[in-house]
């Protein structure tokens, strides 16, 4: 082929074109690969060390047998060694995107407790 045959403005206005079908295809692609997830979706867990704070707290024994169930469901699902910890602070990061009304109403069906008394 001689330089001439590329030289047709055919042959470029054809180039051209596909340059910008295939830069269309790629920018869809980034649309959909590099979306911002979702803000219903939960945050992405961190790498970093961070200081924890240790605390007790008291909650009736169908609470805290919840809280075993859950970690078995956790580990049928394939998740292996979910703490008690990471059950609680899940239900922290699921009632964080509750609005305000929905918030005050799951925490007015909790059971009311005595502060540090057992029953």
């Amino acid at each position: 082929m001689t330089k001439k045959m590329f030289d047709n403005v055919k042959v470029r206005s054809t180039v051209a074109q596909q340059d910008v079908a295939l830069e269309d295809r790629f920018d869809k692609a980034d649309s959909i690969l590099l979306k911002a997830p979702e803000p219903a979706s939960a945050p992405a867990p961190t790498l970093r060390k961070t200081s924890v704070i240790r605390d007790t707290f008291s909650m009736p024994p169908d609470d805290y047998a919840r809280i075993e169930e859950l970690r078995i469901i956790a580990n049928k699902e394939g998740r292996s060694s979910t703490s008690k910890s990471e059950v609680v602070r899940a239900g922290l990061q699921a009632l964080g995107l509750l609005n305000s009304q929905q918030l005050v109403e799951a925490l007015n069906r909790l059971e009311k407790l005595v502060p540090g008394r057992k029953s």
